[in-house]
C-alpha cells in the first residue's frame, strides 16, 4: 500500500495548551522557517510508490539526488496558505491535485491538532492515537511524573520556583524542545529575570505557570531509545542512538559506543526505557517515541529527560542505520542544495547507490543567509571509521 507521510516539526509549538506562562526566549523567524524545511527529512523514509507532502515547494534537485542514492518516492507541495501548517492546508483543501492518493496509508510525523482531519479530508487511512493522548505524554510534566531517578519537580508558582531552585539547576518548559525552553539558572539574577518574566504574564494574562526544574547535571553521555508503541500496548524496541549536542541543541546522532552499551545493559536501561512506552501506551499513545537519557560525569544514569512522542531525526537515522549531522552553514543564496550536490558530487563525496559518502537529506532548511544542513554518512560499516571532510566543499561554496 501507497504510504503518504506528512507533517510539521514544531509539534511541541502546536502541543502547547492556551494561557500557559511561557519562558524568556528570542523569537528566530528564520529558524521557524528552516524547522519548516525540515519536513523534508522524511523522504528518506518513503519507498517508490510512496509520497511526501511538504510545506514548500519542493527543490527539483532534492528528489534527483534522492533517487540516485536509491530512495523512491514523490514529493508534493501540500497546497494552501504558506501562514498555516502542512497540517492545516491539507484539513482545509485536501491533497494536491496531481497526487491521486484516495486509501493510500498515512504516516505523519507526529499527531497535532490538524492531523485528524487533514487524514480524514484527504481520503487517507490511518490508526492515530487521540491528541490529548499525543499532548499528554510528550509534556515534561508527564515523564517527570513517571518519578525517575534525576526527574526533578514540577511546579505551578513562583513561590514553589524560589524554593525549588536553591542550587544550580535547569528550568525547562514542558513543551521545548532542542534547546529551545530551557535555562539554566545559576544566579539569584537570572532567578530573578525569570520571575519577573513569569509574573508578568500573571499580571497581564492571567497565564498559569507549569515548569519542571531539574538539577544542573555535568553530562557526559546523551542518548536516545527508540521505540514503536503499537495497538494493544505492544512495544518494538528499536534501539539506543548516542546524540550529539552542542549545549542543550542537537547536533547529529551515531551508533553508541560499545562502552556506553555495555554501561546500559548493566544498569536494566533497556527495560526502563520499555517501561515508559508501556506507560505511554496506557495513557492511550501509539506510534514512534523516543526516550531521551543521559550519564553525568559523576558517574549517574539519568534515564528520561524527555520523551518524544513522534518522528524525529535520530529515529530517523536509526532507522536507516547511518550517521546522522546537523551543521550550521551559510547559504548566499536560493537553489544551495542543488550546487551543494553538484560540489559533493565533483568532489567523489555524494552519496549514490553504488557509491557510500554524504547524502544531504533536506533542500528546505537551507535558506539564505544561513540555514542547516542535515546529512547522513553511507556506507560507514561502524562509528570508528573516520568521516568524510566537508570543510573543501563548503568553503567552494560560499
Amino acid at each position: 500500500m501507497t504510504t503518504v507521510r506528512f507533517g510539521s516539526c514544531d509539534a511541541e509549538r502546536q502541543w502547547r495548551p492556551e494561557g500557559l506562562a511561557q519562558l524568556p526566549a528570542v523569537r528566530d523567524r528564520h529558524a521557524e522557517r528552516l524547522i519548516q524545511g525540515m519536513d523534508e527529512l522524511q523522504a528518506v523514509l518513503c519507498g517508490p510508490e510512496d509520497v511526501l507532502l511538504t510545506h514548500h515547494r519542493p527543490d527539483p534537485a532534492f528528489g534527483e539526488v534522492l533517487r540516485a542514492a536509491g530512495f523512491g518516492g514523490r514529493q508534493l507541495q501540500v497546497p494552501g496558505d504558506l501562514a498555516e501548517t502542512v497540517e492545516q492546508r491539507l484539513a482545509a483543501h485536501g491533497l494536491p491535485p496531481e497526487a491521486q492518493l484516495t486509501g493510500a496509508r498515512a504516516e505523519p510525523y507526529a499527531v497535532v491538532p490538524d492531523t485528524h482531519a487533514a487524514v480524514k479530508q484527504g481520503g487517507l487511512e490511518a490508526e492515530l492515537p487521540a491528541l490529548d493522548a499525543v499532548r499528554l505524554v510528550n509534556s515534561k510534566t508527564w515523564s517527570t511524573r513517571l518519578d525517575l531517578p534525576g526527574a526533578g519537580r514540577i511546579v505551578t508558582s513562583l513561590d514553589q520556583l524560589r524554593e525549588a531552585a536553591q542550587g544550580p539547576c535547569v528550568v525547562k518548559d514542558p513543551y521545548g524542545v532542542s534547546g529551545q525552553g530551557n535555562i539554566v539558572l545559576d544566579s539569584p539574577a537570572r532567578l530573578a529575570m525569570v520571575e519577573r518574566h513569569l509574573r508578568r504574564q500573571q499580571e497581564q494574562r492571567q497565564d498559569r505557570i507549569e515548569l519542571v526544574v531539574q538539577p544542573l547535571f555535568e553530562r557526559q553521555d546523551d542518548f536516545a531509545a527508540h521505540l514503536t508503541v503499537g495497538r494493544g500496548g505492544a512495544v518494538v524496541w528499536h534501539g539506543v542512538r548516542q546524540i550529539l549536542n552542542n549545549g542543550h541543541s542537537y547536533r547529529g546522532s551515531a551508533a553508541p559506543s560499545p562502552e556506553l552499551l555495555s554501561r546500559l545493559d548493566r544498569a536494566g536501561y533497556r527495560e526502563t526505557a520499555e517501561s515508559v512506552a508501556a506507560a505511554a501506551a496506557a495513557e492511550g499513545y501509539t506510534g514512534p517515541l523516543s526516550v531521551d537519557s543521559m550519564t553525568t560525569t559523576a558517574g549517574e544514569l539519568i534515564p528520561v529527560l524527555e520523551v518524544n512522542a513522534r518522528l524525529s531525526p535520530a529515529l530517523i537515522a536509526q532507522r536507516l542505520g547511518v550517521r546522522l549531522r546537523l551543521v550550521f552553514v551559510p547559504v548566499p543564496a536560493e537553489g544551495h542544495y542543488a550546487r551543494l550536490a553538484n560540489a559533493l558530487d565533483e568532489a567523489g563525496l555524494l552519496a549514490t547507490a553504488s557509491r557510500p559518502g554524504v547524502l544531504p537529506l533536506a533542500a528546505g532548511t537551507l535558506a539564505p543567509p544561513r540555514g542547516w544542513l542535515f546529512y547522513a554518512v553511507t556506507g560507514a560499516a561502524d562509528d570508528t571509521e573516520p568521516e568524510p571532510d566537508l570543510g573543501p566543499v563548503l568553503e567552494r561554496l560560499v
